[in-house]
């Protein structure tokens, strides 16, 4: 399945679980193919079986010309992961679930990063 429709953000609340707190949305999705239990793919090969989340929050910052470091809150799920490559990145479902909440994956992976300087 390559397209979701668009959720229903309920809300958004600050979560500080994770290093530095992220906002994290409550989501409603409507019945509709794909939003049901289903294998989501996750970086560095992380798999849940669920339905699509319910409570979401993501962070990416880039480190490199191609690395990456990522937070997630999925339901009551929080992972952190340093570093990520953006093919690691593009090809989880993580991609998916931000299209359809309207945000370009590709976007947030070429923002600006500072090189590290020459001591």
């Amino acid at each position: 399945m390559d397209h979701l429709p668009k959720p229903e953000v309920v809300r958004c609340v600050r979560d500080s679980n994770l290093t530095g707190a992220i906002s994290v949305m409550e989501l409603r999705w409507h019945e509709a193919p794909g939003t049901v239990e289903r294998l989501w793919h996750l970086p560095q090969r992380v798999t849940v079986h669920s339905p699509a989340p319910a409570r979401f929050g993501i962070t990416i910052e880039r480190l490199a010309e191609d690395a990456y470091k990522g937070q997630l809150v999925w339901n009551r799920l929080t992972l952190a992961w340093n570093p990520l490559t953006r093919v690691q990145i593009m090809t989880s479902s993580l991609s998916l679930i931000l299209q359809a909440l309207g945000t370009d994956m590709w976007h947030l992976l070429h923002q600006p990063f500072e090189h590290a300087r020459a001591a």
